[in-house]
């Protein structure tokens, strides 16, 4: 029975310690990233709605809420948010010609509700001694 189980921790252990990977260069990451967000199966269609964030912290519990945050915000951002531009057009002539123009665009979300989103995967990755971890969220257009 011990040699059965001393077989099975063995194989257990082999398995975690081949599937882990790390990220040790900019280009580790911006694959892992690419075949994480932009897979045909992770893209948005018209009946689903879906958001790709990922996100780096020493603290694995941190790095994971802080992805999941940033993909609701996404997700919030794509349902119901509002524009609110202030534009300054100014033009004189005269002794010289003077003109200004500025425009100022600000996106906001007020009191934003999403629920029944879902979220279909997370990935966790090592990299620098932290945790980058991504997470995919799909919310069903009604």
């Amino acid at each position: 029975m011990r040699i059965i189980l001393i077989l099975m921790c063995g194989l257990l252990l082999q398995n975690c310690s081949s599937k882990n990977a790390r990220i040790k260069s900019p280009n580790d990451l911006k694959s892992f990233v690419n075949e994480f967000c932009t897979s045909p199966k992770n893209t948005s269609t018209d009946k689903v709605i879906k958001v790709c964030a990922s996100e780096f912290s020493k603290d694995l519990n941190i790095a994971e809420n802080k992805s999941l945050l940033n993909a609701k915000l996404k997700l919030a951002d794509i349902v119901n948010h509002s524009l609110v531009s202030n534009e300054v057009i100014t033009h004189k002539e005269g002794k010289g010609i003077v003109k200004t123009y500025d425009l100022n665009a600000t996106s906001t979300l007020d009191e934003v509700s999403i629920s029944n989103y879902r979220v279909v995967h997370k990935k966790i990755i090592q990299e620098n001694g932290g945790w980058r971890v991504m997470t995919l969220l799909s919310l069903k257009v009604s």
